[in-house]
This record gives C-alpha cells, sequence and structure tokens, in this order.
C-alpha cells in the first residue's frame, strides 16, 4: 500500500477533475463582463473522511465548490400613468432612435413618406402623427 495518496489518481481522477471543472467557472466568471472585476472569487475543496468501525477502510467524500461573483443588476427606467378608466398602465421608458424626431406617414396607407431634403423635413408638418 502507498504510504501517500496521490491527488491526481484520486477516486479515478474524479478529484482532480472536480477542481478543475471548479476552476473553469471561476475563470468564466471573471472573464464575464457582467461581473465586478474587483471581487474576490475562490475554490473550496471539501473532503469528509469516515471510518469505519475497524478502521481499516475510509469513506472519503469529495466535494469543490466555486464561491463566484454575482451578476450586475441592470436599471431601466418605466413610466406609469393611469387610463381614462383608471387602470394603471405601465410601460418600459425608451428613448427614440437616435437622431430621429418625427416620423411622416401617410394617413391613408400607413407608409412612412421620406423626405428629401433636411429644409423640407423641418418645414413641412403635412402627415406627421403624434405617437404615444
Amino acid at each position: 500500500m502507498a504510504k501517500n495518496l496521490n491527488l491526481e489518481k484520486l477516486a479515478g481522477g474524479a478529484f482532480t477533475e472536480r477542481v478543475n471543472q471548479a476552476i473553469q467557472e471561476v475563470m468564466e466568471n471573471i472573464a464575464d463582463p457582467n461581473t465586478p472585476w474587483k471581487t474576490k472569487r475562490k475554490v473550496t475543496v471539501t473532503m469528509i473522511f469516515e471510518a469505519s468501525k475497524d478502521r481499516d477502510i475510509t469513506s472519503v467524500d469529495i466535494v469543490s465548490k466555486p464561491t463566484l461573483a454575482p451578476k450586475e443588476g441592470v436599471r431601466t427606467n418605466i413610466i406609469i400613468d393611469k387610463q381614462l378608466d383608471g387602470e394603471i398602465v405601465a410601460a418600459e421608458y425608451k428613448k427614440q432612435i437616435p437622431g430621429q424626431q418625427a416620423i411622416k406617414v401617410d394617413q391613408e396607407t400607413g407608409e412612412v413618406i421620406n423626405t428629401k431634403s433636411k429644409k423640407e423635413e423641418n418645414t413641412d408638418t403635412d402627415g406627421l402623427k403624434i405617437v404615444k
């Protein structure tokens, strides 16, 4: 019988495999841009030994556990309003498409009307429709 255990071969290599999996999770968590870079991560390996009455055999439970940084929160704005019947409605507030101020819509077909010049776009209000 060997005097020392080889951790790389322990449990048919499962010990090393579990530790490597936990380390991989830590590396992926560090690389994730949605987690804070400064948070410390760790891998804890727990080995629980349970000896038999004769002390000739010991069962060993092996658990590797990574401690990861949590994903950072996401923030948005919600507009809350009441309809005429008193029902509360909510919608996420989003800015318009960058540079977009208004869209000209043909009242009969519903198609978007393209304008040819900036001057025309700023002075011609026919076909403008307020969209809420």
